[in-house]
């Protein structure tokens, strides 16, 4: 997990001449796992920073990245600001020399000349705090709560708040196969940090070209859907928008598989109905497993669990207090949601084995993900999250043969 401020400590103790290297292969290695690659070594020779494939939300997942890893505030646009790592390094640096000392230097308990500083509490600290303390469904309680706070859009104003798609795999070129239309799950990792597992996406890579939507206000974008009307209109539209008049096949991971369900609906209702609905271990949220702190563990993982290795992400990593409440927003339009019926062909994938903390829970008997809708099921290698990574290309291929026979089907 990155800590607020780990690049400044690490940073601290070496000497002048080490410092800007040392930076420098620290950014290299986030640039890489916000854009996608397995390392800093992928990222293709020669290329400006700005080159690599930058947009306007990964922009803002870099700069939340560094800003939280060095505690400085920084441009939303700095790495469209500096041709290189090595130029981009050099900013950071002076501006770590240009602080005054007491601001370079680490909190500390504090006294006030009234006596100890009672300590600032922001909303992205209260979260990990209770995170941290094993209770994962209050800290989405705080989230939701907080989420009343945030400004919304209608589904008339869908168009403006629609954020553009990520392209995490490019296809094989002349390929007949259908789009993946990919939504992430919106979880606390994605509130500063890049992409949603690449390991799966570049399981695509020489087959399916794959569009990861992002959602709006986690991450980037002033505002959140008012309703789940305002969300599958505005990530429909965009779909279609994106996709032309060619086949695709729309896909969620956990949370994400609501999202996928909303739109496949609402795609149907707009005569361009998917040809397929993946949902990549998603759970149905109901009143009976609401409070399951097993389930919840999947949205809010503790900060001592290490995150998707992957993926380069922080399980926890909000400081970014809308975005957070963003996350909120989200579980609460959710709640109490049945999903609707659906003429698309669904597959629900399942993963094989349990999560540590469903593993341990006294009442995870029902661990294993269900969903009220009709589908087809298949069962992959891994637990939530790591059929997502080591057996990312597993999971992939499964949803391939699916694909190849609902298309050797005529299914539509």
């Amino acid at each position: 997990m990155l800590e607020p401020g780990a690049w400044r400590k690490r940073l601290a103790p070496l000497p002048p001449g080490e410092r800007e290297p040392a930076l420098v292969e620290l950014l290299r290695a986030d640039v890489a796992a916000v854009l996608g690659y397995p390392h800093a070594d992928a990222l293709p020779a020669g290329k400006s920073l700005a080159d690599l494939g930058f947009d306007s939300l990964t922009a803002v997942q870099i700069r939340n990245r560094l800003s939280m890893a060095l505690k400085l505030r920084l441009s939303a646009a700095v790495v469209f600001e500096h041709r290189t790592a090595e130029e981009l390094a050099r900013h950071l640096l002076g501006l770590l020399d240009g602080e005054p000392a007491a601001a370079a230097a680490p909190e500390a308990a504090g006294a006030g000349a009234n006596g100890p500083e009672r300590p600032a509490y922001t909303l992205s600290s209260l979260f990990r705090t209770v995170s941290a303390a094993g209770k994962p469904v209050a800290a989405m309680h705080l989230l939701v709560t907080a989420s009343w706070a945030l400004p919304t859009f209608t589904a008339a104003q869908g168009r403006e708040h629609a954020l553009p798609p990520i392209r995490r795999s490019p296809g094989r070129s002349g390929s007949r196969g259908p789009t993946v239309v990919y939504f992430p799950a919106y979880h606390p990792s994605l509130a500063s940090n890049g992409g949603d597992f690449p390991r799966f996406h570049r399981a695509f890579r020489d087959d399916l070209e794959v569009l990861e939507f992002p959602h709006p206000g986690i991450g980037a974008g002033a505002a959140v859907p008012q309703d789940r009307d305002a969300l599958a209109r505005t990530q429909a539209e965009s779909a279609v928008r994106h996709v032309g008049g060619g086949p695709f096949v729309v896909v969620g991971r956990s949370a994400g598989g609501n999202v996928a369900h909303v739109v496949a609906h609402e795609l149907e209702n707009m005569g361009r109905a998917p040809a397929g609905l993946v949902l990549l271990d998603t759970y149905h949220i109901t009143p009976d497993n609401s409070g399951k702190d097993w389930l919840l563990s999947l949205a809010a993982p503790p900060p001592g669990d290490s995150g998707p290795q992957d993926t380069g992400q922080s399980p926890v990593a909000g400081n970014d207090d809308s975005a957070l409440a963003a996350i909120g927003a989200y579980n609460r339009i959710f709640l109490g949601w049945a999903p609707e019926p659906v003429a698309t062909p669904t597959l629900l994938v399942r993963a094989q084995r349990p999560t540590a903390a469903m593993a341990t829970s006294a009442d995870a008997d029902g661990w294993r993900t269900s969903w009220p809708a009709a589908h087809d099921v298949v069962d992959v290698p891994g637990d939530h999250r790591t059929m997502m990574e080591e057996h990312a290309e597993t999971t992939a291929s499964a949803i391939r043969t699916w694909i190849d026979a609902r298309t050797a089907k005529g299914d539509r």
